[in-house]
């Protein structure tokens, strides 16, 4: 018996244009746990807003499943830290909270050459607006110092850059404005040398780098443990009480709290809370 090839019918233009892959959301909790266990937040509680957002995220890389991102971010670097940008976006200002800035401005002012870490510092106002508070109050740059550091890359290039819009200034008086900042047409860019004291790391707090840090006899960590569990508000402090000197002072936003440790001991001061870390 003998076959004949049948002769191949002409492409068509339909047979040769590609279907769109559907989407697979399996996975989702694996990504989820990857994302807590790398830099602590916890985005369960927030199901299905983040669901829509890493798949967008997803799409836009061509990836079209939860597990095929959780795949690829084992070995692209440039893929983890994008994602992180994306879960890790914090908006501020410049003197926001300023009832506790001024009282940690007033310890500062009784250190001879004061260190200071904001963590995470977002995109800098929190640091610039320490530099300016303790340079209106007499200090001179050389006599202290400030490093901010932040996990999303995006935040802290931002800081560097250290151009602002009308909006994040919208606390300062003029003359504020006048001393400290050049102004475009669009945003207000620091003058660079009132800020000599000031630096700018990208750090997760979780990792080695942190703890190489230094000493410092203050930190500021406003609003970050609201998306830790008690287990890492826990290890979050600890971390914090080993680069604190003794009788350092931790700063935390108003929403924060952190569990029962042997860490630091809560003070209230005029309705607002710090904590000092134990002999």
């Amino acid at each position: 018996m003998f076959f004949w090839n049948r002769k191949q019918e002409p492409t068509s233009p339909q047979t040769l244009s590609k279907e769109p892959e559907v989407f697979n959301a399996l996975g989702l909790n694996d990504l989820l746990h990857y994302i807590k266990r790398e830099i602590g937040v916890d985005l369960f509680a927030k199901n299905s807003i983040i669901e829509t957002k890493l798949r967008l995220f997803c799409e836009r890389k061509e990836i079209y499943s939860f597990r095929k991102l959780f795949e690829t971010l084992q070995h692209d670097k440039a893929l983890r830290q994008e994602l992180i940008d994306l879960v890790t976006v914090n908006e501020t200002y410049f003197y926001r909270e300023e009832s506790q800035l001024e009282l940690a401005i007033t310890f500062a002012l009784r250190i001879p050459h004061v260190k200071i870490l904001c963590a995470p510092c977002a995109s800098g106002e929190e640091v610039y607006s320490l530099s300016m508070m303790l340079q209106e109050r007499g200090r001179m740059p050389n006599d202290f110092s400030i490093t901010g550091i932040d996990i999303n890359s995006e935040a802290i290039d931002k800081a560097k850059n250290a151009s602002f819009s009308e909006r994040s200034l919208h606390k300062l008086d003029e003359r504020l404005k006048e001393r400290y900042f050049i102004k475009d047409e669009r945003s207000y860019k620091v003058k660079s040398t009132y800020f000599t004291s000031v630096d700018f790391k990208k750090v997760n707090i979780f990792e080695h780098d942190f703890l190489a840090l230094g000493n410092f006899d203050i930190i500021f960590s406003r609003n970050m443990l609201i998306y830790f569990d008690d287990d890492f508000r826990l290890k979050t402090i600890e971390r914090f009480a080993s680069l604190l000197k003794s009788e350092g002072k931790l700063f935390l936003g108003h929403a924060d709290i952190i569990p029962e440790n042997r860490f630091f001991t809560k003070y209230t001061e005029n309705r607002l809370s710090y904590y000092v870390k134990k002999g």
